[in-house]
């Protein structure tokens, strides 16, 4: 999923800006979504159904959320 899929799956700038407490203009001048924000978003959209965090960062969920790790104990 791309940043600009993850914006609109989450319904699009405005309400994006809303989740992330900032304002519609910042999320809009996007080119990419800065890292701490996405993570945020990543987990919103995950607790959503929208992607999951592991689809939104395959290359590096095992280094930000560590439960995710395979040998993770539950």
């Amino acid at each position: 999923m791309t940043d600009n899929q993850l914006i609109e799956a989450l319904g699009g700038p405005t309400a994006v800006a809303r989740m992330l407490g900032i304002r519609t203009p910042s999320v809009s001048g996007w080119n990419q979504i800065p890292i701490d924000r996405k993570i945020r978003l990543a987990v919103i959209a995950e607790d959503k159904g929208i992607s999951t965090r592991k689809d939104i960062f395959p290359d590096t969920y095992q280094e930000i959320w560590i439960e995710l790790r395979p040998n993770a104990i539950a």
